[in-house]
Protein backbone atom coordinates (compact mmCIF):
# COMPACT_ATOMS: atom_id res chain seq x y z
CA UNK A 1 0.00 0.00 0.00
CA UNK A 2 1.22 3.51 -0.70
CA UNK A 3 2.19 5.28 2.85
CA UNK A 4 0.08 8.34 1.55
CA UNK A 5 -3.11 5.88 1.36
CA UNK A 6 -2.18 4.53 4.69
CA UNK A 7 -1.59 7.87 6.31
CA UNK A 8 -3.38 10.86 4.37
CA UNK A 9 -3.12 12.96 7.44
CA UNK A 10 0.59 13.83 7.43
CA UNK A 11 0.16 14.32 3.54
CA UNK A 12 -1.91 17.95 3.90
CA UNK A 13 -0.80 19.17 7.56
CA UNK A 14 0.27 22.95 7.38
CA UNK A 15 3.65 24.23 7.13
CA UNK A 16 5.12 20.68 6.06
CA UNK A 17 8.58 21.82 5.20
CA UNK A 18 10.40 20.69 1.91
CA UNK A 19 12.55 18.28 3.52
CA UNK A 20 9.82 16.33 5.75
CA UNK A 21 7.86 16.35 1.76
CA UNK A 22 10.81 14.29 0.19
CA UNK A 23 10.58 11.90 2.80
CA UNK A 24 7.21 11.24 3.04
CA UNK A 25 7.44 10.26 -0.65
CA UNK A 26 10.55 8.82 -0.72
CA UNK A 27 10.89 5.52 -2.26
CA UNK A 28 7.34 5.45 -3.71
CA UNK A 29 6.80 3.90 -7.20
CA UNK A 30 4.26 6.45 -8.37
CA UNK A 31 6.44 9.45 -7.69
CA UNK A 32 7.00 11.15 -11.27
CA UNK A 33 3.23 10.70 -12.08
CA UNK A 34 1.92 11.89 -8.71
CA UNK A 35 4.59 15.30 -8.89
CA UNK A 36 3.04 15.08 -12.92
CA UNK A 37 -0.35 15.56 -11.76
CA UNK A 38 0.08 18.09 -8.98
CA UNK A 39 2.02 20.04 -11.18
CA UNK A 40 -1.12 20.42 -13.78
CA UNK A 41 -2.89 21.67 -10.58
CA UNK A 42 -2.43 24.53 -8.75
CA UNK A 43 -5.43 24.27 -6.69
CA UNK A 44 -4.11 21.59 -4.89
CA UNK A 45 -2.56 21.34 -1.07
CA UNK A 46 -0.68 19.29 0.94
CA UNK A 47 2.21 17.64 -0.05
CA UNK A 48 2.38 15.66 -4.01
CA UNK A 49 5.55 13.91 -5.63
CA UNK A 50 7.41 14.75 -2.79
CA UNK A 51 7.04 18.69 -2.77
CA UNK A 52 4.99 21.42 -0.96
CA UNK A 53 2.69 23.72 -2.25
CA UNK A 54 5.22 26.49 -2.39
CA UNK A 55 7.79 24.36 -4.79
CA UNK A 56 5.24 23.29 -6.80
CA UNK A 57 4.37 27.04 -7.29
CA UNK A 58 7.81 27.64 -8.25
CA UNK A 59 8.35 25.11 -10.67
CA UNK A 60 4.98 26.46 -12.54
CA UNK A 61 6.36 30.07 -12.37
CA UNK A 62 10.14 28.88 -13.62
CA UNK A 63 8.41 27.10 -16.22
CA UNK A 64 6.14 29.29 -16.99
CA UNK A 65 9.06 32.55 -17.44
CA UNK A 66 10.53 29.89 -20.22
Amino acid sequence: MLRCRADPDAYFAQGVRPEVARGLCAGCPCLAECASYALGRPELWGVWGGMTRREREVLRRRAAAS
